[in-house]
């Protein structure tokens, strides 16, 4: 739960990066804070989830939900080939999450904390 937080506060501090071009001041208070939270939610997921398993899974998904974002809060346009390009990002999170506890991981927790 705490890695799927991560992942939103990233996706809100990313379309909130866009919003606030009009407003210069909010560039460097808003976002900067919503990101560095997103961060230090993507720590706390670093105790319990691999790292290259939490990190894939923060950057994977927090693409696919600001190409999301983009489409639905600024029409930004979504192509066949970047909807095959967000497939295959999630086809990559999900083989990566039926890997964990195989091998040398055995023994710690695995899922999106």
């Amino acid at each position: 739960m705490v890695l799927l937080a991560a992942i939103a506060v990233e996706i809100v501090a990313t379309a909130a990066l866009k919003s606030v071009v009009a407003e210069p001041w909010l560039i460097t208070a808003l976002p900067l804070v919503l990101i560095g939270l997103s961060f230090a939610l993507l720590s706390v997921a670093l105790r319990v989830i691999p790292m290259a398993v939490a990190y894939a899974v923060w950057e994977g998904l927090g693409i696919v939900g600001i190409a999301a974002a983009g489409h639905l809060l600024f029409g930004e346009h979504l192509t066949p080939e970047r909807l095959l390009a967000l497939a295959a990002i999630i086809a990559g999170i999900v083989l990566l999450e039926r890997g964990v506890g195989h091998g040398v991981e055995e023994g710690k927790q695995g899922r999106l904390a």
